[in-house]
């Protein structure tokens, strides 16, 4: 396997993730293997969205319940903005670059 980023063939994570299906089908198409593959893909999901700088809402959930159960938790909408707004403040005086 070649570790070549961006060549006509792909990028070597669309390789990555071949290479792993083509040489796990058994374990990957077997029924009782379904939860785990689904676990697996909200792991992965969450990891990628942390690496870009979006929070888990669901772990802010578990968070208030746990620490703040008195409070009120913001909905998913709401949360999402907040932490937009943190990140990349509007005011007159942009000290981030949104890009």
């Amino acid at each position: 396997m070649e570790f070549k980023i961006a060549r006509k063939s792909g990028s070597i994570i669309v390789k990555i993730i071949k290479f792993t299906i083509m040489s796990q089908k058994q374990l990957l198409l077997s029924p009782r293997n379904w939860s785990r593959i689904a676990v697996l893909w909200q792991r992965l999901q969450q990891s990628f969205r942390l690496m870009v700088g979006v929070p888990d809402y669901e772990t802010y959930l578990q968070h208030m319940k746990t620490h703040h159960p008195d409070l009120t938790p913001m909905d998913a909408k709401t949360f999402y903005r907040h932490c937009v707004d943190a990140r990349y403040p509007s005011s007159g005086n942009m000290k981030k670059c949104p890009c």
